[in-house]
């Protein structure tokens, strides 16, 4: 009997503390703390414990099923230009063109400056860009040389059909002399899409069928020869690097000139001091009075 009293006490006293337990503040937190750790444990357990498949902190999380997003029209989005791209040659088969008109280098010599002269009107105009045609003389593809959008698209009575294409950081290319335009103004296009096809302008009729090609940065003309297959982003750099060229020949020339200048007054002042000495009757061998009257007196 007494045993049975005492296990029956020592239950009563056991769940007298149980009640007391969970009438404690701290209780409900802490329970929920527990389950929540459990239950995190057995996402983390069948996962196979790989921490690597998480996103790193502070990383954006793309989704992949909108890379390939569609514009306002349904077509595929294009930048307007990607900064890994190298200006290629403008036309659709290289193979088949040939340079016929050279851009005109102030630092070149005098016989590339005379190749890169378009004579027109009875006059001679430095050329800003660079001809091309086909070694048959015939037409040819001409495509974008980088990826862009078109901003002037019009038929010029001189220089023909006309393209501009803008690639920002302020590269812009031109394409004149053309037959036909396969793009319109406002149009995005892709490297070495077709805008047309090459022909004749007035502007320089000796060339024949042939593609005026222009780049320019920041509206200065740039030689699309020493940035050719270049990347896009040193294009800027290069420009800039020439025209330093550009202004340091201008200065050391200008810099020549007034040496010569120089020159040529001191010689005139030294003709002008010796004629100036010829008049003199001091320097000169003609005997004056007075040696006269001593000559008499002799």
């Amino acid at each position: 009997m007494r045993e049975e009293n005492k296990k029956s006490s020592k239950n009563e006293e056991n769940k007298f503390k149980a009640q007391r337990l969970v009438r404690k503040k701290w209780f409900a937190p802490a329970v929920y703390l527990a389950a929540a750790a459990f239950v995190l444990s057995a996402v983390y357990f069948m996962q196979g414990g790989d921490e690597a498949a998480l996103p790193e902190e502070g990383v954006e999380v793309i989704d992949t099923t909108s890379q390939n997003q569609l514009n306002q029209y349904g077509e595929d989005a294009v930048p307007v230009t990607a900064t890994n791209e190298v200006l290629k040659m403008p036309v659709v088969n290289e193979e088949e063109v040939e340079i016929v008109g050279y851009f005109y280098d102030v630092n070149a010599e005098s016989e590339e400056q005379e190749r890169a002269l378009v004579y027109y009107n009875n006059m001679y105009y430095q050329n800003k860009g660079i001809d091309l045609a086909s070694l048959e003389g015939a037409s040819f593809e001409v495509a974008a040389a980088l990826s862009g959008t078109v901003i002037k698209v019009e038929q010029d009575s001189l220089l023909g059909n006309v393209i501009e294409i803008n690639h920002d950081n302020g590269i812009i290319t031109h394409y004149h002399s053309l037959e036909t335009i396969e793009v319109e103004k406002g149009q995005t296009v892709k490297q070495g899409e077709l805008l047309g096809e090459a022909g004749r302008n007035l502007y320089n009729k000796e060339a024949g069928v042939h593609l005026h090609f222009e780049l320019r940065f920041e509206d200065t003309p740039v030689n699309p020869n020493d940035v050719f297959q270049q990347p896009i982003d040193s294009i800027g750099d290069i420009a800039k690097e020439k025209e330093e060229e550009k202004e340091t020949t201008v200065e050391e020339s200008s810099g020549e000139e007034e040496v010569d200048g120089d020159t040529k007054e001191v010689e005139k002042d030294k003709e002008k001091e010796d004629e100036d000495a010829a008049d003199d009757p001091k320097d000169t061998d003609v005997p004056d009075d007075a040696d006269k009257k001593e000559k008499n007196e002799e």
